[in-house]
């Protein structure tokens, strides 16, 4: 009951900290963006981590909400964009943060942390930068298989994450 409480307090003041840095808003359509910029382009981010294929989870997360949620057609060639967000993951960790009767991890923090550069490639000029962008997601994992839970995290957390990047990009914050 205690280490619920704990976790519990952990998680909301993560998720405190992150309303603070990104000046929390609901989130809209772009109205910040440049309106001469119509599209964006989006290569996949740069993985400077031992997780293979992290920087597929993470792109394809941030291309889907994209076209979820702003006004800008996502586009496949550089030489025809208005815009591109370029990112690299620069960590991602897995820490057991708890086990069951068997003394076996059943709990685990997920940790990754990103650099995303907006750029408007009309005008030449970084729109938004940050070289720090930390996540974490806590998973339980059941007497599965490790890495296939795994795996269900980072694809959950890359999509949570990618709605805070892309609402910081739309709306300039």
């Amino acid at each position: 009951m205690r280490l619920n409480a704990i976790l519990l307090l952990v998680v909301l003041l993560t998720a405190s900290i992150l309303m603070i840095d990104c000046g929390y808003q609901l989130a809209g359509r772009g109205n910040q963006i440049p309106d001469h910029i119509k599209n964006i382009y989006i290569p996949d981010f740069e993985n400077k981590t031992t997780l293979a294929q992290a920087e597929q989870f993470v792109t394809f997360a941030i291309r889907d909400e994209f076209i979820k949620r702003s006004r800008l057609e996502l586009i496949e060639d550089i030489s025809d964009a208005d815009s591109s967000l370029e990112g690299e993951i620069s960590h991602f960790e897995v820490k057991p943060i708890s086990s069951n009767r068997s003394a076996q991890s059943n709990l685990y923090n997920l940790q990754i942390r990103l650099k995303v550069k907006f750029i408007d490639l009309k005008n030449n000029q970084i729109i938004y930068e940050n070289k720090s962008m930390s996540f974490s997601q806590q998973y339980e994992i059941d007497t599965g298989d490790f890495f296939s839970q795994e795996s269900e995290a980072m694809t959950k957390i890359s999509s949570e994450f990618s709605g805070s990047i892309v609402s910081i990009i739309l709306e300039n914050f």
